[in-house]
C-alpha cells in the first residue's frame, strides 16, 4: 500500500483499535478516526481521559483498522503529536462527533484535545493471503 492507498482505507474504515502504553501495561480502545489528510490520521479525545494521559505521557501508538469487506487488516504504529488547532476541533464537533455538542457547552473547548499520527509504519494482512505481509515506511 502506497500513502494514498492507506488514506483511503482509512477513509473507508474510521474505526481503529488504539494501542497505548500505561506504565508497563498495554491498553486497547476503539477510537474513530474523524480527520483524515494528507497531513495524517487526527484523533479527538477528552482531556480528562486516560487515553490523553497516555498518548501525552508515551507517544508510541499503533492503530490497527479492519476491512471485513476487503478482508484486509491495516496496522500503523509510529509516535502520536498533541494538535492544536481550535478550527479543526470545532470542525469535528460540528461535523461528525456532534454528540459532544452538549460537553463542550458545559465544559469548554479545552475538554477535548487533539492528537495526530503524521509518520510511521504500515503493515498489511490480508485474509485471502495470510502469508503475505506488506510492510511500507509512511511520511504524509
Amino acid at each position: 500500500m502506497n500513502r494514498f492507498e492507506i488514506l483511503e482505507f482509512v477513509r473507508r474504515n474510521t474505526t481503529a483499535f488504539m494501542a497505548t502504553v500505561d506504565g508497563a501495561e498495554p491498553c486497547v480502545r476503539a477510537m474513530s478516526t474523524p480527520h483524515i489528510d494528507d497531513n495524517g490520521l487526527t484523533f479527538c479525545t477528552g482531556t480528562g481521559k486516560d487515553v490523553c494521559r497516555q498518548l501525552l505521557a508515551n507517544p508510541s501508538v499503533e492503530l490497527c483498522y479492519w476491512s471485513p469487506q476487503e478482508k484486509l487488516q491495516l496496522r500503523i504504529r509510529g509516535k502520536m503529536e498533541k494538535l492544536v488547532d481550535e478550527e479543526l476541533k470545532k470542525q469535528i464537533v460540528d461535523t461528525i462527533f456532534t454528540f459532544l455538542k452538549p460537553v463542550v457547552e458545559q465544559f469548554g473547548w479545552d475538554t477535548l484535545t487533539l492528537f495526530r499520527i503524521s509518520s510511521g509504519q504500515a503493515r498489511t494482512w490480508s485474509a485471502e493471503n495470510p502469508a503475505e505481509i506488506n510492510t511500507v515506511v509512511y511520511d504524509f
